[in-house]
């Protein structure tokens, strides 16, 4: 009978660590998965183009800076201004695009295979 008991809490044990694993690993991803690294954030003179959108959608810096856009998606994209002033042509995964800014004023952009894509360059 002994035994018997021993065996059974045992059972009883090692199937609670089945159900508390799961739990545990859940847990621990969707707390993880809320994080945000640093390098998942924008520097200040940078526009990540990310979920189909440009983050941020609007900057704002001085004259003379120059804004780098680096693609974050696993498609194609481009960052082409609404006036003609830049182009950067296609955008593959990860890469970029750096324009320098020398006369203040405000820069509407698009990208013209995602035309709802849109986002603004202000420049001091």
């Amino acid at each position: 009978m002994l035994l018997l008991l021993k065996i059974m809490k045992t059972r009883i044990n090692f199937e609670r660590r089945w159900i508390a694993v799961p739990v545990f690993l859940f847990i621990i991803f969707s707390i993880s998965g809320s994080c945000k690294k640093i390098s998942d954030m924008p520097g200040p003179n940078e526009v990540f183009i990310q979920g189909m959108a440009f983050n941020p959608v609007t900057i704002t810096v001085a004259v003379n800076t120059t804004i780098t856009w680096t693609n974050k998606d696993g498609v194609v994209h481009t960052v082409t201004s609404n006036t003609g002033l830049f182009n950067s042509g296609t955008i593959s995964a990860d890469g970029t695009f750096p324009h320098l800014f020398s006369t203040a004023g405000t820069y509407p952009y698009h990208c013209t295979f995602h035309p709802s894509m849109t986002g603004t360059v202000i420049v001091n």
